[in-house]
C-alpha cells in the first residue's frame, strides 16, 4: 500500500516527526503538536525543514537550483517518509505481557488484600 506524498505538517502519519541529515551527524525527533503549534499546522514540510535547518553551515538546495559538482549541500530529511517504510517512532516495541507473580485474587486497589 503507498501513502499519499506529505506536503504539509498536519498531514504527517505520526505522532514523533524524526529528522536527521545525510551530509552530517545532526538527527533529532519533536512531537508533531509542538511542531504544528510553533510553525502553523498548514505549513510546508518543505518550509519546515528550511526552518529547521537554517543553523546548518550548508546551504539547503532549493528545488529550482542546480546542484554543483563540488558544493555540499544541507541534508536534512524525515526518515519516516523515506520507501521503504521504516517502523514508524510511535509504535510501541512489543506487546504487552503478563507478569507472574503472587496471585491473590485482590485487584489493584482492594486494601484489605495483604
Amino acid at each position: 500500500m503507498e501513502r499519499e506524498p506529505v506536503r504539509r505538517i498536519i498531514d504527517y502519519p505520526w505522532v514523533v516527526v524524526r529528522i536527521a541529515c545525510r551530509v552530517c551527524a545532526r538527527n533529532g525527533q519533536a512531537r508533531l503538536a509542538r511542531l504544528a503549534e510553533k510553525h502553523g499546522a498548514e505549513c510546508s514540510i518543505e518550509e519546515l525543514l528550511d526552518r529547521i535547518a537554517w543553523t546548518c553551515p550548508y546551504p539547503r538546495l532549493k528545488p529550482d537550483q542546480k546542484a554543483r559538482k563540488y558544493h555540499a549541500y544541507c541534508g536534512v530529511f524525515l526518515p519516516d517518509l523515506e520507501l521503504p517504510a521504516p517502523r514508524p517512532p510511535d509504535m510501541p516495541g512489543t506487546g504487552l505481557r503478563l507478569v507472574h507473580g503472587k496471585d491473590t485474587g485482590a485487584t489493584p486497589g482492594d486494601k484489605d488484600a495483604a
